[in-house]
């Protein structure tokens, strides 16, 4: 199994609807998580979630260096332990949709925010599915998105 060596971590910015602890690893939530009345999204939005028993959630993330590596593998069994799931229910099918948020995830410079959307396809069918992209704070100065994403993450996670 391939192994990452960054990883979605969290902000704490509140105005940019980021409530996770600044340093936890982040994965995009599920049907069953809640943004716990936090914030609202439009439609086409989506969050990310803390891979901790809280789950806390965040619109955006910031792609970091880890110590060591992360494999597909490790981050299911986090995100399946964090939603209190059997980790025995991991399947190589399931395996291919954390493989590709890595892949999407280590494709980017560190200090780059990410965030998640709903991708709708109108042909041949509906499909609507989840697209993780590199986020772009136009309105934001450099100094600014400086001091917000660039920031050292704590050893432990």
């Amino acid at each position: 199994m391939k192994k990452y060596e960054k990883m979605l971590i969290a902000f704490n910015d509140k105005g940019l609807n980021c409530y996770a602890r600044q340093g936890d690893w982040l994965y995009i939530a599920t049907k069953n998580d809640t943004k716990k009345g936090l914030f609202r999204l439009a439609n086409y939005l989506h969050y990310f979630v803390s891979l901790n028993s809280e789950r806390i959630p965040s619109e955006f993330g910031v792609v970091k260096k880890i110590e060591g590596y992360i494999t597909a593998e490790d981050l299911a069994k986090l995100d399946y332990v964090s939603r209190k799931q059997d980790v025995s229910l991991i399947t190589d099918e399931v395996l291919i949709d954390y493989e590709k948020f890595l892949q999407k995830i280590n494709a980017q410079p560190e200090h780059t925010p990410m965030a998640v959307t709903w991708l709708e396809k109108r042909f041949p069918k509906n499909t609507k599915e989840l697209r993780v992209h590199k986020k772009f704070f136009s309105g934001m100065s450099k100094a600014e998105k400086k001091s917000i994403f660039e920031f050292t993450i704590r050893a432990e996670s």
